[in-house]
């Protein structure tokens, strides 16, 4: 289901110009670190979540007292 979508460009170094109105609507930043996903022919390109964000949304899933951050390192998140 596409929500919406956006024309862009790849440049010959490699970079892909995100448009303004889409970054202001998913709260990207300038330096922020994303994480990028080729799957089925496609990029996903997705905010990286800080430890903080990712342990926090992983509590009440481990069971055992197992540390959300330990988890997040295997993934290499």
């Amino acid at each position: 289901m596409v929500r919406n979508m956006e024309k862009t460009r790849l440049e010959k170094e490699g970079r892909v110009f995100i448009p303004k109105k889409v970054r202001e609507r998913l709260g990207m930043r300038s330096g922020e670190e994303m994480l990028i996903e080729e799957r089925d022919g496609a990029l996903i390109l997705r905010k990286r979540k800080s430890p903080e964000e990712f342990s926090s949304q992983l509590k009440g899933c481990v069971k055992g007292g197992g540390n959300p951050l330990d988890l997040k390192k295997m993934w290499r998140m």
